[in-house]
């Protein structure tokens, strides 16, 4: 092959590309849920948590370990609620508190490369407490009833 045949070749593959076949950096996708962590004896202030183990149930390797006052994690984009165990591991014996973010979801189509976004619309009785025993979480508070982008919070979760 021709250093001529190659330039036209590699010419061709770059004009034959469409602006559908490629999702930009910066195109908005699904947005995560961001949780606050906050102190429930004084709620303006944060308060950060240490080495929490925050696992997705019924969802394939997602246990994360986290330390920090707010995170963000993802919705189930298909089920109608997402569930989540919060385990305090720096605690003796650990505690854990496992939730149930009950939401809607609307879909809107951005381009072929890119797919669907999806925007949440927290339900009434947005959350429901699966755990049976003594936990550390205290209070939650719906900060925001839709999730469209991850400018701000939309939950509290008070310790």
């Amino acid at each position: 092959m021709t250093s001529r045949s190659l330039f036209f070749l590699i010419l061709m593959i770059l004009f034959s590309c469409e602006k559908d076949d490629i999702c930009l950096e910066g195109t908005s996708a699904t947005p995560r849920m961001i949780v606050l962590f906050k102190d429930h004896e004084n709620p303006q202030i944060k308060k950060g948590v240490t080495k929490l183990l925050i696992r997705g149930l019924g969802l394939i390797d997602s246990l994360t370990i986290f330390s920090g006052d707010s995170i963000s994690i993802p919705l189930r984009n298909n089920y109608e609620f997402t569930q989540y165990e919060f385990t305090l591991s720096t605690t003796s014996p650990t505690l854990s508190d496992s939730l149930q973010i009950n939401h809607r979801q609307f879909d809107t189509y951005i381009n072929r490369a890119c797919g669907y976004k999806s925007t949440f619309i927290f339900e009434k009785n947005f959350y429901y407490e699966l755990t049976q025993s003594e936990g550390w979480i205290k209070n939650i508070e719906k900060i925001s009833d839709t999730l469209y982008d991850e400018k701000s919070s939309h939950l509290s979760i008070y310790h």
